[in-house]
């Protein structure tokens, strides 16, 4: 294609993103959500800038991009949300390592990483953007710049130590993903592992290593179809790939298909999905409508269920100005308590908006917020957000914290550091003092002992933070969250099928209450049992069965990544090692 087509199709693209950016303004304004619409503009953009840069390439700069396009396709598409086909994950890695293997040069090798990380990440979590554009927008841009620490890690590796090259981009890799779960900007979504989410029975194998072992795996699998295609012999049956790909596919069937939960007491619950868009109506200041259409749902899910109902599950942040202390005396509480009935249901749980009032000299926390009060002194208090147990028969409460909070909406990452950005996070409606949280995952525990995991959103996501409900003795989960942010798009399918993962790692059933997106029964497979779905307003009822038996994964946590940890250091210091005799050498002729 000759160059000035190039920059004729670059300037069509960009004047169709500018159209695009438009139709969202407009619908921004109408109160109208995206959708779909941020995938085409941020396509549109990314095409955009392709032609414009790829105008006068050469045709080796050409096929290098299309190697490198086409490993981020097969990394968005094989992630849940579009095809059901996550085996692309198992190929997704091969044209990229095989650029990588041709070129030395690290602007070049750079670049075309993140362009495969960039679409994987455009494709995998645009969604994030109907959240709020700026939060979209950062997401996949810092984010695929993340990604490209470690393949250039391993590209040094690879010009220094060959030999170990791709046992260390497993190790660089694992440990990242690792590291995504346990810093301020935490973002683990798009862990390798979670892309086979939507088939549980193809990954059994969990409940031993967790997700990131499936990301070793997926790792694995793309070196060995790289070396069997660059193979010169590569007619021959490539025996060694055929079992890496078939034996966990295979034991992990096998396993589903036998697994018998163990003895356990079953519970009755339901779980409501009130259904309420959270950009325009969720947060309103009709609390009162909202609390009769809880009344309703709870009402109709306890006069279609047989007997008593153990549980009846309301989604995140179902009610605001909860006072932890006592959160029966808020109204919404109050006004359900006076009509549930407490011979047909037992325990209400509710994820609530909420706050801790500091009392005179109590020591306060990070999260602490001073409110101007009515005698002109200032009161110190925590916002939550919570989850709280009520026994409609006692009139005894438990609550719980949530503790894992979404970066910019929920919390200030780096705010020592980044200090001097508070006003513009408080313009922005961000939360510069964040929320006050607990140490312990503790579970809900009923009068007869059972012990419930009650997951507040974001949570879900955690796998080995999810283990410390377990550790804390619960027997089951229940998932409070609130996926609308997202509009009716692949961020809530996901976010149900990680709730799976959950479940095979740890074998606990588990419910989830959702706002908008999918309430759900999951079985200790991952197998989901039964859903709602976006945009229905209803309950959804069914029993799990209880289980206090600990998994390989519950006992030991992320045994790979601490694995890839040690690796990757060992190889980080052997590069710098060569590197230093290189240039001593270098120095001293």
């Amino acid at each position: 294609m000759p160059p000035r087509t190039r920059y004729l199709v670059a300037l069509g693209l960009l004047l169709a993103a500018a159209g695009t950016g438009l139709v969202m303004y407009q619908r921004t304004q109408a109160e109208q959500l995206w959708g779909y619409l941020p995938l085409l503009l941020y396509l549109l953009l990314w095409g955009s800038i392709a032609a414009a840069r790829l105008a006068r390439a050469d045709p080796a700069t050409d096929r290098r991009f299309l190697l490198s396009t086409t490993s981020g396709l097969f990394l968005g598409l094989g992630f849940p949300g579009y095809l059901p086909f996550p085996f692309l994950l198992l190929l997704a890695w091969v044209p990229l390592l095989a650029l990588q293997q041709d070129n030395r040069s690290t602007k070049t090798v750079f670049w075309h990483g993140f362009n495969t990380f960039l679409l994987y990440n455009i494709l995998a979590t645009f969604w994030v953007t109907n959240t709020a554009f700026a939060a979209g927008l950062f997401a996949v841009v810092a984010n695929t710049l993340l990604m490209c620490i470690p393949w250039l890690a391993f590209h040094w590796t690879s010009r220094v130590s060959p030999r170990v090259s791709y046992l260390a981009l497993v190790a660089f890799w694992l440990s990242f993903e690792h590291l995504h779960y346990h810093w301020s900007l935490n973002w683990p979504w798009l862990t390798l592992g979670n892309g086979f989410a939507q088939f549980p029975s193809l990954v059994q194998w969990y409940e031993l290593t967790g997700v990131l072992g499936g990301s070793a795996w997926i790792l694995v699998v793309n070196y060995l179809v790289l070396q069997w295609y660059r193979s010169p012999t590569r007619r021959r049956a490539p025996v060694t790939l055929l079992l890496a790909v078939i034996l966990p596919l295979a034991g992990s069937l096998l396993r589903y298909l036998t697994y018998t939960p163990p003895p356990g007491e079953t519970l009755t619950v339901s779980a409501i999905q009130p259904n309420l868009e959270p950009h325009y109506e969720k947060f309103s200041h009709d609390r009162a409508r909202q609390v009769e259409l809880f009344t309703a749902l709870s009402l109709e899910a306890l006069a279609t269920t047989a007997g008593t109902l153990d549980y009846l599950l309301f989604p995140e942040t179902s009610f605001g100005g909860v006072d932890e202390t006592r959160p029966t005396s808020a109204p919404a509480f109050r006004a359900l308590l006076d009509v549930l009935p407490p011979d047909r249901l037992h325990y209400l749980v509710s994820g609530y908006q909420g706050y801790y009032r500091f009392g005179p000299g109590e020591e306060v926390t990070a999260a602490v917020r001073y409110v101007p009060a009515s005698d002109g002194s200032e009161t110190a208090l925590e916002a939550l957000n919570g989850a709280a147990q009520l026994d409609l028969r006692t009139g005894e409460f438990q609550t719980y914290r949530k503790g894992v909070f979404v970066p910019g909406a929920e919390s200030f990452p780096f705010r020592n550091t980044l200090f001097f950005l508070e006003p513009l996070v408080n313009s922005l409606g961000g939360s510069v003092a964040g929320m006050g949280t607990q140490a312990l995952r503790t579970p809900f525990i009923t009068e007869n002992g059972v012990r419930i995991a009650p997951v507040i959103c974001y949570e879900s996501v955690f796998g080995e933070y999810f283990t410390g409900y377990i550790h804390e003795g619960a027997q089951a989960a229940f998932v409070l969250t609130n996926d609308g942010w997202w509009d009716d798009t692949a961020g809530h399918l996901q976010h149900l099928y990680l709730s799976s993962l959950r479940a095979i790692e740890t074998r606990r059933a588990v419910v989830r209450s959702a706002n908008m997106g999918a309430c759900a029964f999951i079985d200790q497979r991952g197998h989901i049992v039964s859903r709602t779905f976006y945009g229905e307003r209803g309950h959804l009822s069914g029993t799990i069965r209880l289980n206090d038996s600990i998994t390989p994964y519950v006992r030991f946590g992320d045994i790979p990544a601490r694995i890839a940890l040690l690796l990757a250091a060992m190889a980080l210091l052997s590069n710098l090692a060569h590197t230093l005799r290189r240039r001593s050498t270098l120095d001293a002729s």
